[in-house]
């Protein structure tokens, strides 16, 4: 019974040793991509008539324009919106941009997804 304890308490130190050397063989690239900035911009389709842009047509302008977009969803701005015909649904288009390039995204319309706390993508709808 007593060898027992020590087979066991043994192969739980080899476990706890193995797992910490592992942990140090994780590739960490000395330079990762930075990461893009998120971006969002109103569809502008409106309850009970839809309407507005898709993201592909808003992500074709900005392409357009010199922004490089490097992801692409649709969304929801999260906010409350009366039930009522002809009122936005807020639906958004995010975007995700390079950092360098957030003067000219803001002069295109788009504004940060920060300033949206209860946006969420959503699947896109169909046109």
């Amino acid at each position: 019974m007593h060898i027992h304890r020590r087979t066991e308490a043994g192969r739980a130190v080899a476990l706890l040793l193995a797992c910490t050397l592992l942990a140090g063989c994780m590739h960490h690239p000395k330079n990762p991509p930075a990461p893009g900035l998120t971006y969002y911009r109103a569809l502008g389709s409106l309850q009970c008539t839809g309407g507005g842009k898709s993201v592909a047509e808003l992500e074709q302008e900005l392409r357009k324009a010199g922004l490089t977009v490097t992801r692409s969803a649709c969304g929801v701005d999260g906010r409350v919106h009366a039930a009522v015909c002809g009122a936005p649904d807020g639906r958004i288009a995010i975007f995700e941009i390079p950092p360098g390039q957030a003067q000219a995204a803001a002069s295109l319309g788009l504004q940060p997804l920060a300033t949206l706390p209860d946006a969420a993508e959503a699947p896109c709808r169909e046109p």
